[in-house]
């Protein structure tokens, strides 16, 4: 193993870039070459390579998003398109592909894996909703951030009495939701697996005015209802005042919280480690608190 190259595909999550430390630190130590493949699959596709050394890494394993940057390449799902990337991997003379992303990155990841060229995936998603992983990259980060913004904003949902229905994201995961609502003390947490009715959503805020609350507070993940929906809905069967408010991208953004800065670096060593021992084809997890891998044919 002397060469390889490295992507962060699909949306950007805290923790990436510390990641492509990681892995370029055990490389460095291991003699191999490390190369970045600028905007995800695509930039395998456009040849667009650029070194990844300690120098050009370590000052952004404590900053958020991917210095490699990412876009989405829907074309990559066609087997000529995955077949000219290996075809162009090999022609740089490249060992093995690094991808560090989340669910349609691992099914990219995999697809290549049957041209037998050697792959590894890192899970990274603030969604945390890659099948086999405890944990992926992004998800302590965003849970931090949409807990310090609620905190923010219970300060003067106390001052005036209001009731406030945020929405989280999650894609179709309420794992976001679930944590943040538990940490802010939400009146009731809405997310994807549970079925709900806007009823009960009112009879957790008559409670909450029973409790003699100051404010009450509604945490909804974005797969299960939109909190403007959610919003129209109460205010069409009560007779309470809602105010909703749309986290967004907020909870991808900033610095990396600790737990990724040192999980990313830890998937980027245990990744170089594995390629060493020739051990590929496979997608790194956290089970049982953990660092092993599954097969990445689990994810076609």
């Amino acid at each position: 193993m002397k060469k390889v190259v490295v992507i962060t595909s699909g949306g950007d999550a805290p923790g990436m870039n510390a990641a492509l430390y990681g892995i370029v630190k055990k490389a460095t130590e291991e003699n191999i070459e490390v190369y970045g493949a600028k905007c995800g699959y695509i930039g395998i596709i456009e040849e667009n390579f650029v070194p990844l050394t300690i120098e050009n890494t370590f000052p952004y394993l404590r900053q958020g998003g991917t210095i490699l940057e990412t876009i989405r390449f829907p074309a990559f799902q066609e087997k000529e398109v995955q077949r000219t990337a290996v075809e162009i991997m090999e022609k740089h003379d490249f060992d093995a592909l690094i991808v560090i992303g989340g669910d349609g990155s691992y099914k990219g990841a995999a697809k290549l894996s049957q041209f037998y060229f050697p792959v590894i995936a890192i899970p990274a998603t603030i969604d945390n909703d890659i099948f086999g992983t405890e944990n992926s990259l992004g998800f302590s980060t965003a849970v931090s951030n949409a807990t310090a913004v609620i905190d923010k904003l219970s300060t003067t949902a106390a001052s005036h009495g209001h009731i406030f229905v945020v929405e989280v994201m999650g894609r179709h995961s309420g794992n976001i939701a679930k944590k943040v609502g538990k940490a802010v003390g939400a009146d009731m947490t809405i997310i994807p697996e549970k079925e709900f009715t806007t009823e009960e959503v009112i009879e957790s805020l008559d409670l909450s005015k029973k409790q003699d609350k100051k404010y009450s507070m509604i945490v909804t993940a974005e797969g299960a209802i939109s909190c403007l929906e959610l919003t129209k809905n109460i205010e069409r069967n009560s007779k309470y005042k809602v105010h909703p408010l749309i986290l967004g991208h907020i909870q991808r953004g900033g610095d990396p919280a600790c737990e990724d800065r040192i999980l990313g670096i830890e998937f980027g060593e245990v990744a170089i480690k594995l390629l060493k021992k020739k051990k590929y084809g496979i997608a790194l997890r956290v089970y049982g608190g953990k660092i092993d891998a599954l097969p990445l044919s689990e994810y076609l």
